[in-house]
């Protein structure tokens, strides 16, 4: 095909809304922008055109600032609180710089709130760079306007350079994850990126939900704000912000009767491990040989754990670590000595322990040596002694706890 029959007929380019919702409101906040053809054959997406690298720029930014102004005319008339995310390419952000900010300073003369207005770009695909995106992303600020990073989660999005542009949001794409239960691996991607958004000030935004499964990952990792076609598919015209308020406030009703649910289980679990384990310290009295202890009441935690040691108020760990195996507590001795100080928590852990007098259950998180998914028992023994209990995925579901979800 020659480049002159890829390139849209202006004319027939139209924006296409797609509404963003409000955990906290249950109502629409904003409508992203996306572009769309209108052929004989229907309405196409404009999403190859602009992905596609034998088209020239100059045509693509052309198209785009049409599709923005379109979008622009539509939003001076709309009366409702909303925002307008419009999407920008990096490079052409770079590129046309001044004509951009000088479009929005127009705008605002015509009485466009440009604090409504949230420009998305995709960070991975920028090859220039990255402090003069921040400045310009800066600029853009200093108008009202906020900045989201886009794609998260889909591409190599490298952390240190979002930093650099200091977004409002971070728009988290979960078309990765589909109907299936995320990895362990996905779990760290968002686990990462909530703690970033949290550091940062920003707000996490989860895009591609096509299902209750998806919605509901996302309001449990903290999402404020929700897109998809589970909600609703991109229309020509806005949709009314109250048209789901009803559905929304029935999922997240759900959604928080299952959180309950989960969070009970786990504090009745951690409330049982805490009254066992006093009761096998209180029979089973501590001498010098840490090791022969551990072997010693193995039998009576077989039932939760597979992994135990013991480690001082430093985290040094003072014994071996006693492993099951084929039904039999073996011992690991090359583990004694390490130190554990490093891991998230740690130190805290152990002051909370000493201060409380009761053990505490970590959060789940892929065990090194063997890559599943656990959580630790941690329990204080007294004289800075504690006591480490490593518990399976298996177990932890049996007791009704399910590790998505934490």
């Amino acid at each position: 095909m020659k480049i002159e029959q890829a390139i849209p007929n202006l004319k027939q380019v139209v924006p296409y809304f797609q509404a963003i919702f409000s955990a906290d409101s249950h109502r629409v906040t904003g409508y992203e922008v996306l572009g769309r053809l209108q052929t004989d054959q229907g309405v196409q997406s404009l999403g190859p055109f602009f992905h596609d690298p034998g088209i020239p720029e100059r045509f693509k930014m052309e198209t785009d600032l049409h599709l923005q102004t379109a979008a622009f005319e539509t939003f001076l008339t709309a009366r409702e609180d909303v925002s307008l995310y419009i999407n920008m390419n990096a490079n052409h952000l770079i590129m046309d710089k001044d004509g951009f900010l000088q479009r929005l300073i127009r705008y605002r003369s015509r009485g466009l709130d440009l604090s409504r207005l949230v420009i998305e770009i995709t960070e991975h695909d920028f090859n220039g760079d990255i402090v003069d995106l921040g400045a310009i992303l800066k600029r853009l600020k200093t108008l009202g306007a906020k900045i989201a990073i886009d794609d998260l989660g889909k591409g190599a999005s490298n952390l240190d350079r979002i930093g650099i542009l200091e977004p409002d949001i971070l728009k988290v794409d979960l078309h990765s994850l589909k109907n299936d239960e995320p990895t362990h691996s996905y779990h760290g991607v968002i686990y990462s990126l909530a703690l970033l958004a949290r550091k940062i000030g920003a707000e996490l935004l989860f895009e591609g939900i096509e299902n209750k499964l998806q919605f509901h990952y996302s309001w449990r990792k903290n999402g404020r704000y929700f897109q998809g076609y589970f909600f609703s598919r991109p229309t020509a015209e806005l949709i009314p912000p109250d048209s789901l308020k009803h559905q929304f406030r029935q999922d997240i009703h759900h959604f928080i009767q299952l959180e309950q649910s989960n969070v009970k289980h786990l504090f009745e679990f951690s409330a049982a491990l805490n009254e066992r384990l006093q009761t096998i310290v209180n029979k089973a009295a501590i001498g010098s040989d840490l090791d022969g202890w551990l072997l010693g009441i193995g039998p009576r935690v077989s039932d939760i754990g597979f992994r135990m040691y013991i480690t001082d108020c430093e985290g040094f760990q003072i014994t071996s670590n006693i492993v099951m195996e084929n039904g039999v507590w073996r011992l690991q001795e090359e583990m004694k000595g390490k130190n554990w100080s490093w891991r998230p928590y740690f130190i805290e852990n152990l002051i909370r322990m000493t201060l409380e007098n009761r053990g505490i259950l970590s959060d789940f998180y892929s065990d090194i040596a063997t890559g599943e998914l656990i959580r630790t028992f941690s329990f204080p023994l007294g004289e800075s002694r504690f006591l480490f209990v490593d518990i399976p995925n298996a177990v932890i579901r049996f007791k009704g706890i399910n590790e998505a979800f934490f």
